[in-house]
């Protein structure tokens, strides 16, 4: 009986370390070894023991799910949420797929539109230059007088023309002068002064004798008012051959030789050579250059 009251002891120390199946374990084999009476055969070992570890597992496996039941609904959402980042990626691979569908269409019409715009544009270049090329030809007959008071043309201003460049010129090749019109500029009449007078000849050789005198003579006047008489250029020529003025003056300061040509092309001849040059920015870099020199 002592060694049973031991074993007991002993019993109900391990009881404390081990769960609820292992309580009745250790009951059953303190029970079994005080029926000692009573042998216990394998099978019942067996028995027993498939019964333990059927409800060992039974526990562990409630154990497991009731622990991992929570990270199980958190996976679940993971995956939900992954499932409908997935989704919404995939409808933006697409749409950036779209995207770039149209934004490649895209380049190529504006590639076609920049080159019709390149083709327009020069188009545009050389009609401006017809345009400019007939403005200028249909003025080539033309001169500007400057001076004149607004009135005293009188009421016929082709007449009072005509008798002007007869008698202020005295050339015998203007005895037949033949004028198409004279009117005075279209611009609105300034403050002060008068507006030029717009003169248009018949024969472009009359017109090139009255300027050749003009150009040759000084102080020209009519009834006490200066006069100046040049070439009728239009609006966008005129500006041209303006601009050239500056290296004109800084030329002739220099002592450098030059001529203006039509319709603004300047021609310089330095060092026994000469060229020409189709714009002032051209002249000035010119200029530039060989004044430092």
């Amino acid at each position: 009986m002592s060694k049973t009251q031991g074993s007991r002891g002993k019993s109900q120390q391990q009881t404390k370390l081990f769960s609820s199946q292992d309580k009745e374990a250790n009951k059953m084999a303190t029970s079994a070894s005080e029926a000692s009476e009573q042998p216990i055969t394998l099978v019942m070992l067996v028995g027993e023991l498939e019964k333990l570890r059927k409800d060992v597992t039974g526990e562990l496996t409630a154990s497991m799910n009731t622990a991992l039941a929570p990270i199980q609904a958190s996976l679940q959402k993971i995956t939900d949420t992954v499932a409908t980042h997935t989704a919404t990626i995939t409808g933006m691979e697409t749409a950036l797929s779209a995207h770039s569908d149209g934004i490649t269409t895209l380049e190529r019409e504006v590639a076609v539109l920049k080159s019709k715009l390149e083709t327009t544009n020069q188009v545009n270049d050389r009609l401006q230059l017809a345009v400019e090329d007939l403005v200028s030809c249909s003025k080539r007959q033309n001169l500007r007088v400057i001076g004149i008071p607004e009135g005293m043309e009188g009421d016929d201003a082709r007449l009072f023309m005509t008798t002007l460049f007869k008698k202020m010129v005295g050339d015998p090749r203007l005895d037949t002068l033949e004028l198409d019109r004279a009117h005075c500029s279209l611009a609105p009449k300034p403050p002060q002064g008068s507006r030029p007078l717009i003169v248009r000849f018949h024969k472009y050789a009359q017109k090139e004798c009255v300027l050749l005198w003009a150009r040759k003579s000084r102080d020209v006047s009519y009834q006490g008012h200066p006069i100046r008489i040049f070439e009728d250029f239009s609006a966008t020529l005129a500006k041209k051959r303006a601009a050239i003025n500056k290296v004109k003056s800084q030329l002739y300061k220099e002592g450098i030789r030059f001529g203006l040509l039509y319709p603004a092309r300047l021609r310089v001849t330095i060092n026994g050579q000469t060229r020409i040059f189709d714009s002032a920015e051209e002249a000035e870099r010119f200029y530039q250059v060989h004044s430092s020199k």
